[in-house]
């Protein structure tokens, strides 16, 4: 049965010291990552910009899209090498992807702060499973939060798995236990089920359409799917689940409904999250919606 979602906006201004949000609107978003300013798509941002902010004008990498041809960075786009920010304990380098994106959903940082707190109050050794994992911010916030976290970061793409490999780098957790895995998600789920192995802790950031090496994956189509085995690998008694994504088709009582059918935490009742990023001179962006849950 579906409960009414309660809807919470985490992110200050000054959250992450080395990323600012200035405005975003007319389906764009202008941020700084470190001392680099960046204009890039953001359909999400369909209302009209804030107003004059200097920042639209004295920018330094821009990515054009158009119907008539794949987006790219414009020639003229200046990015620092290394690119590199901080969070917290951890350090992440910074790309320009071809599909605009650079390497960090900055939205995130709430749900990774309470992670952290949740590992810590634990008190206990917990196995973490990070799906989706990306360029591995979540995997090495988990990782630095204590010294008996085993970590395992999945991901289909081999790029992505190097670049957080390349992170664990940056933040002196390479030696750390993490376990770096190129596989389709559903598939190598359905793998440790096989193989007896449970998890006190679950990540999950899917996207809303991909294609990995196990065919294509629809959020709406296999997100129940999914969660039916993730109740399968959970232990008795876990200590979180985050569930996250960007897929306008999909709510966050959608979200909240899918961590209230796992069993394993024995009804308690997990929360449904809007993740807004505020902005230092214009228009704030709802980037994310989440639900978690805890034991």
């Amino acid at each position: 049965m579906r409960v009414n979602a309660i809807v919470i906006h985490e992110m200050t201004n000054d959250s992450i010291p080395d990323y600012e949000l200035y405005d975003c609107g007319g389906g764009r978003r202008l941020e700084r990552f470190g001392k680099t300013i960046v204009n890039r798509p953001c359909v999400a941002a369909f209302w009209p910009r804030f107003g004059e902010i200097d920042e639209w004008k004295d920018l330094d990498a821009y990515y054009r899209r158009n119907e008539d041809e794949p987006g790219k960075w414009v020639k003229e786009a200046k990015f620092p090498t290394p690119w590199q920010i901080k969070i917290d304990k951890i350090t992440i380098e910074l790309r320009p992807s071809s599909n605009s994106q650079v390497g960090i959903f900055p939205e995130q940082l709430p749900n990774w702060r309470w992670m952290t707190e949740k590992i810590k109050e634990a008190k206990r050794p917990l196995k973490i499973l990070n799906l989706f994992a990306y360029t591995g911010v979540a995997t090495l916030m988990a990782s630095a939060a204590a010294k008996e976290v085993e970590v395992c970061h999945v991901d289909g793409a081999k790029s992505a798995v190097n670049w957080a490999r390349r992170n664990a780098e940056l933040s002196d957790l390479s030696e750390n236990h993490i376990r770096w895995i190129v596989d389709d998600v559903m598939k190598f789920v359905e793998r440790e089920i096989k193989r007896g192995k449970k998890y006190d802790g679950i990540i999950l950031d899917p996207p809303a359409f991909g294609r990995g090496p196990g065919g294509s994956w629809k959020l709406e189509r296999d997100l129940p799917k999914l969660m039916d085995l993730i109740a399968q690998i959970l232990v008795d008694d876990p200590c979180f689940v985050i569930l996250s994504c960007h897929a306008l088709e999909v709510s966050t009582e959608d979200l909240q409904f899918e961590l209230n059918r796992l069993p394993n935490f024995k009804e308690k009742n997990a929360e449904a999250i809007n993740l807004t990023i505020p902005a230092s001179k214009g228009n704030e962006l709802p980037a994310s919606i989440c639900g978690r849950i805890s034991g």
